[in-house]
């Protein structure tokens, strides 16, 4: 079985995410990771229906919108999200700034992330500058990602766009696209990170 990395990244940015707490490790209770983001960088508003997150800084100050209200999360304070709240975060700052991120329950979300930096290390995203994010050339596979990480916009209703995403995924479980992802996710994670203080982003 392949070796899978506690460190992903995206390669054009340099973010990087680096699983504390994986998915098997807590029996699916949980996810636990750190994300160390560039400058003028984030992810878009967007809300979870199925699970709920937990953010904590480490260094540099995050900024984070939940229900149009924008919060400075500085480094040792927590910000929860409860599902089905809309959110998205942003480093406004010229430095790299880090923050964990813990997921509750864990469900496919691993797969979720070590899939979309996957396609990005390969080659197989490209950069949408409306959405400042990175999506996958294969529109197909779009589904898959939206239904790993129950993931969802708030610019269409809900029914429409489980319908769409759900229509993209059965269609890249016809046409095997799907497989293609399979060498990200499936695997043996590496040993277990020292039990050691997180360093600040250099």
């Amino acid at each position: 079985m392949a070796k899978l990395s506690r460190s992903v990244s995206n390669p054009y940015t340099n973010e990087t995410v680096t699983f504390l707490k994986t998915t098997e490790e807590t029996k699916g209770e949980y996810l636990l990771f750190r994300t160390d983001l560039p400058p003028d960088n984030g992810i878009f508003l967007h809300y979870h229906t199925e699970l709920t997150e937990t953010f904590e800084g480490i260094s540099g100050n995050l900024e984070v919108t939940i229900d149009g209200k924008k919060i400075i999360l500085k480094p040792g304070e927590t910000l929860d999200i409860p599902r089905d709240h809309i959110h998205g975060f942003y480093n406004p700052s010229k430095e790299f700034i880090s923050f964990t991120a813990e997921i509750r329950p864990a469900g496919t979300f691993e797969s979720f992330v070590r899939c979309g930096y996957g396609l990005d290390t390969d080659g197989r995203s490209f950069y949408m500058p409306f959405l400042k994010q990175y999506l996958p050339k294969n529109i197909l596979l779009l589904g898959t990602l939206f239904k790993m990480g129950q993931f969802y916009v708030p610019y269409l209703p809900l029914f429409l766009q489980k319908a769409l995403f759900g229509l993209l995924a059965k269609l890249a479980h016809w046409t095997g696209a799907d497989k293609s992802l399979e060498k990200y996710y499936i695997g043996t994670v590496e040993d277990a990170l020292p039990e050691q203080p997180l360093q600040k982003t250099p």
